[in-house]
């Protein structure tokens, strides 16, 4: 249970740089309050005559003059131990009590600064220019030893603000107030609007997604010798979780005091790490009668892992009685809890720990779990230079993101305990219902059916339980009237309207995606834990008033468009078959994948195969960026934070952003996007458009190419199931990142991105050849054997007298292009044509059996 003061301090060091903000946007603050506050919250130069670190006093005036608007908390006298409220988040440059202590030394851990570094960051002068100095790009800075050139406009986060700029776009030609007055505007103008401010559980996750909004390119610092790579949101929210670590593990030693706060070698943190295993056997479970109801089931899918990812770390903080924010990391399955480092919180992770085994063990049967690991580190080793070994630059805090991820992979090989939860199921067979028509669940092929065809409404089917909320998930989170953007956790014996979940998640939690008008009830008793927007928008489409999660994705709808798309008669299908794709179209629910196949066939003239295709990428070499030397100045917790929602915000904001906004993109199905990866089934051709489109994305969003991204695509037909298509594009990746990385498999062909965008514009030319008739496909299957012999002369040291015959693909291939080029042309176009394809020769030289990724892709739009 969250305690009083742990909240009120954790909020403390989330709002300790609040005055940062104002300050820089100008905010009127009186002379008279300054003049009776300066004294209080600012430290004092003798020698220079003045105080420093305006933007302390700016805190105490900001939480004062905007007091109706926060929770009536925060000047309750009686709330919590300690110090008054605004005197802990705004005394931390001048801290005089073990509590302001607390706040100030999370703020130094949070920075990576040694006590010298940071005494010495206290006494720094000001800048002229410090409103003007933009957030770096941390991406930038990874193996990079020239001068940084990008920038971070100043703008709300939204999927657009994502990409940095040049420096020279973005440095604005007055002193920077004007930008910071029109961000600070829209700051305050959502926190007066802000919900539940009557629960500061609530409002408090709401607050924290606010301020993550529009202090996500705000430099946390700007002046002194301190890179400006961090942003203000990321180490307000990482002092936060140090806070509250610190606060719990010196109250519940009985060592709260000064010099006990101050001590660096004392192991007081415990780093908890989860990771979602099995995600792949989680999400494409299948048994014999799915495809109608695939695409419905994979969003739900889906979306429960990300779900189910966020309630676990909800649950470890639940019953440490730690705020929100020690989830200082949760993006793709994984998760990080920043903790104290006491014998009550090990025990505690683990009977969590056994709990969550025991319910995945109960429902997945072992091939999914949700793995926790932890790691003790005291202060030291958060900090930016080992100052304990002499001329020593290794950096501690890339030494304890080593150890983490070791214990994890660890726990990863040990997901339970086998000698006492392994063997058989007990009572497994003993749940089947043998008077069911599916007593297995055909959906999942792997739980008993628990509901009958009668209960279940669906295509007249048994299903279990699990299989049941998967699909309602997915059909919820789709309504056309936005409802399922908003989710709602409760407790178990909250009474919400409409149905529950048949399967509560953990036996612990229930959800509901329509939840109007009883939002209050819920909240007043104590029955709403959690209330989300999943959606993807930015602020100015709609305002910041709830915590998001952008969890929902995006996945393609049948609109009024698709009743008029005729491309579903064509083809060799039965009048039954037909009858069924017009009955989906009316639904207005998740376009099938029979649909998406059929996407890829010409809107016009019809032609082309329809088939699906599933792309799957990820992050080149993920372990050693998150280890770099960041320029030479090594890492920190804060910087560590910031690069990992950065790079979740590119997978799980930005994509599925595009993929709702780009015309061309629309039918193309989020599987999974987050962390540092991706899954995406689609039309095929509009998949290896995207595949290009998106390696072109994330080139401009790193700014450095050295973060490379590797790619594999597979085609199929509707009728496979997702599993075959993650399998294949599975396949393909692995064969890119065994081909060297920052590299692209299609068609069974890898190749560099940059060959990728070449043969793309051969496909142009290729496609142009076709259309005017200099070319049929005749002769595009023919280049096959050339390309084949092509590629076997190169490897001539490999070749025998028998094999020979590879040293004849010129005149073969010269041959077949004078027989076949331009028949139905008159005698001078044609030798016009001529003289243009035989530059294929070329390419075959060059590219060899590559050039099969735009001969096929033209094959197969024209089929």
């Amino acid at each position: 249970m969250l305690d009083t003061t742990t909240l009120k301090i954790a909020l403390a060091g989330l709002l300790h740089d609040i005055g940062k903000f104002a300050e820089r946007a100008d905010y009127p603050v009186s002379q008279d309050f300054l003049n009776r506050n300066d004294q209080l919250y600012r430290p004092y130069i003798q020698s220079q005559n003045r105080f420093t670190h305006k933007h302390a006093v700016y805190t105490a005036a900001f939480l004062y003059d905007f007091e109706k608007w926060f929770p009536k908390e925060f000047s309750a006298a009686e709330w919590g131990l300690g110090d008054a409220f605004a005197n802990l988040a705004a005394g931390h440059h001048k801290p005089e009590t073990p509590m302001q202590w607390i706040i100030a030394k999370a703020d130094r851990i949070a920075s990576g600064f040694e006590r010298k570094e940071f005494e010495n960051y206290n006494e720094s002068v000001d800048i002229a220019d410090f409103k003007k100095t933009r957030l770096l790009s941390l991406f930038e800075e990874i193996q990079v030893k020239e001068n940084l050139k990008w920038r971070y406009p100043l703008k709300p986060f939204s999927p657009e603000s994502l990409f940095p700029v040049q420096v020279k776009e973005v440095e604005p030609l007055n002193d920077g107030t004007e930008d910071y007055e029109d961000l600070f505007k829209k700051f305050t103008l959502n926190l007066e609007k802000l919900q539940h401010r009557d629960y500061i559980h609530l409002w408090y996750e709401h607050f924290d997604s606010l301020y993550m909004t529009y202090a996500s390119f705000i430099p946390s610092a700007t002046v002194g010798m301190v890179k400006p790579d961090v942003s203000l949101y990321d180490h307000s929210k990482v002092t936060a979780a140090f806070a509250a670590a610190l606060y719990q593990y010196h109250h519940q030693t009985e060592s709260l005091y000064e010099e006990a706060v101050k001590d660096d070698k004392n192991k007081k943190f415990l780093l908890i790490s989860g990771d979602f295993y099995g995600i792949q056997d989680f999400i494409f479970q299948e048994g014999n009668s799915t495809n109608k109801n695939a695409a419905k089931i994979l969003r739900g899918r889906s979306f429960m892992v990300s779900l189910l990812t966020e309630l676990a770390a909800f649950y470890l903080c639940e019953e440490l009685g730690l705020p929100s924010t020690s989830i200082v990391l949760n993006a793709a399955g994984k998760f990080t809890i920043l903790a104290p480092n006491l014998s009550s919180v090990e025990e505690i992770v683990k009977q969590v720990k056994e709990r969550l085994t025991q319910w995945f063990l109960k429902y997945y049967f072992g091939e999914s779990m949700i793995g926790i690991s932890s790691v003790e580190a005291s202060s030291e080793d958060f900090l930016l230079v080992d100052s304990t070994v002499e001329n020593s630059q290794r950096n501690r805090f890339t030494e304890l993101t080593k150890k983490m991820a070791k214990q994890l992979e660890k726990e990863k090989y040990r997901r339970f305990d086998i000698s006492r939860l392994g063997g058989v199921v007990k009572e497994y067979l003993d749940q089947f219902r043998n008077d069911f028509a599916d007593p297995l669940c055909p959906f999942c092929g792997r739980r008993p059916s628990q509901f009958a065809a009668a209960q279940s409404d669906l295509e007249g089917m048994d299903i279990c339980g699990i299989c049941y909320d998967q699909i309602q998930m997915g059909k919820n989170l789709v309504k056309p009237d936005a409802k399922g953007s908003f989710l709602a956790v409760t407790t178990l014996e909250a009474d919400l309207y409409g149905e529950k979940l048949k399967v509560p998640l953990f036996d612990r939690y229930q959800v509901s995606f329509d939840v109007e008008g009883k939002l209050s009830s819920l909240a007043s008793k104590g029955e709403l834990l959690n209330y989300w927007r999943c959606d993807i928008k930015s602020p100015e489409e709609s305002p910041v008033l709830l915590t998001i999660k952008p969890i929902q994705g995006y996945v393609p709808l049948y609109s009024e468009k698709d009743q008029k798309d005729d491309r579903i008669l064509e083809g060799e299908k039965s009048d039954k078959k037909k009858l069924e794709l017009i009955d989906m179209i009316q639904s207005k629910g998740i376009k099938s994948f029979s649909h998406l196949a059929l996407a890829a066939k010409n809107e016009e003239t019809k032609k082309g195969i329809a088939a699906l295709g599933a792309l799957k990428a990820d992050v080149d070499h993920l372990g050693s960026i998150f280890t770099s030397d960041f320029h030479g100045e090594g890492g920190s917790f804060s910087r560590f934070a910031s690069l990992s929602r950065m790079l979740n915000g590119f997978f799980a904001i930005y994509i599925p952003y595009i993929l709702k906004t780009e015309q061309k993109f629309n039918d193309i199905y989020t599987v999974f996007a987050g962390g540092d990866d991706l899954f995406l089934i689609g039309p095929w051709n509009r998949i290896v458009e995207f595949a290009d489109f998106m390696h072109d994305k994330f080139n401009e969003f790193t700014g450095n190419p050295n973060i490379t991204i590797s790619a594999g695509i597979a085609l199929a037909k509707p009728g496979e199931s997702v599993r075959f298509l993650a399998e294949k594009s599975e396949e393909a990746l692995q064969q890119s990142k065994e081909g060297g990385r920052n590299r692209i498999t299609l068609f069974g062909e890898t190749v560099e991105w940059s060959e990728f965008k070449r043969l793309s514009q051969l496909l142009g030319q290729l496609t142009e050849w076709w259309e005017q008739g200099i070319i049929n496909n005749a002769y595009l299957f023919r280049l096959n054997s050339f390309m084949e012999l092509a590629k076997q002369f190169k490897e001539w040291e490999k070749l025998t007298l028998k094999d020979m015959d590879v040293l004849t693909w010129r005149s073969r291939f010269y041959y077949t292009t004078v027989r076949n080029v331009g028949k139905e042309l008159s005698e001078e176009k044609r030798e016009q044509a001529l003289q243009k394809v035989l530059k294929v020769e070329e390419w075959i030289k060059e590219f060899d059996s590559k050039l099969k990724i735009p001969v096929w892709q033209l094959i197969y739009n024209n089929r």
